[in-house]
């Protein structure tokens, strides 16, 4: 694809066209009307697809004129929207996934002394997280599963969550993720179990 791109680039720098270095530009959308000229009182003459990778050539306002090659084989230049297209780079940023590895979880509660249940605990998570190179920061989700432990002996399964935000340096970063609880804020609970825990990631 690339190689075919570069001898298009060729001829269209004979003509005068491609005066710039090569932009590699993505379709964020579909489908997306490819047209004679910059306008939509221009005639469309393809269509391109989310994910396929076009050639920027020039911009001209909100439009861009494009190369790519169709699924069936054309050469095609035209213009499209230039809201529909971002830069390889911008697209492989976003789709890079974020690593949140909830390596370590510590849970303290403290009683009601008077009513001899669970008034307040809290979970403590340590996350290690890598993800783009170039993300300032991630927004991190963390849910632990628990159980509930009521003064008649059912146990009660529940979950919790929290979401924190925090730096990365060079793609990687670590944070403590901290979920206060209230056990006993609708129903006595004499204990609380962590069952499971485990947190998701991406870039903000």
């Amino acid at each position: 694809m690339r190689l075919i791109i570069r001898l298009i680039c060729a001829s269209l720098l004979l003509a005068g066209s491609c005066v710039h270095a090569l932009e590699y530009y993505t379709v964020i959308d579909e489908p997306i009307n490819v047209r004679t000229g910059p306008g939509t009182q221009n005639k469309a003459i393809a269509q391109a697809h989310k994910n396929e990778q076009v050639l920027l050539i020039k911009k001209e306002g909100d439009w861009a004129n494009i190369f790519f090659v169709h699924p069936d084989g054309r050469k095609i230049e035209g213009w499209m929207h230039a809201d529909f297209i971002k830069p390889d780079a911008a697209v492989r940023q976003e789709n890079t996934p974020v690593t949140a590895h909830a390596s370590y979880a510590h849970m303290e509660c403290q009683e009601d002394a008077e009513e001899e249940v669970i008034a307040t605990c809290l979970l403590d998570i340590d996350i290690s997280i890598a993800g783009p190179q170039d993300a300032e920061a991630v927004s991190v989700l963390c849910e632990s599963e628990m159980l509930y432990n009521v003064k008649d002996g059912e146990a009660l399964p529940v979950q919790e969550s929290g979401n924190i935000r925090t730096p990365l340096k060079h793609g990687e970063g670590a944070a403590r993720m901290q979920l206060v609880i209230f056990p006993s804020a609708k129903q006595p609970v004499s204990s609380v179990t962590v069952v499971d825990y485990r947190c998701v990631g991406h870039p903000v």
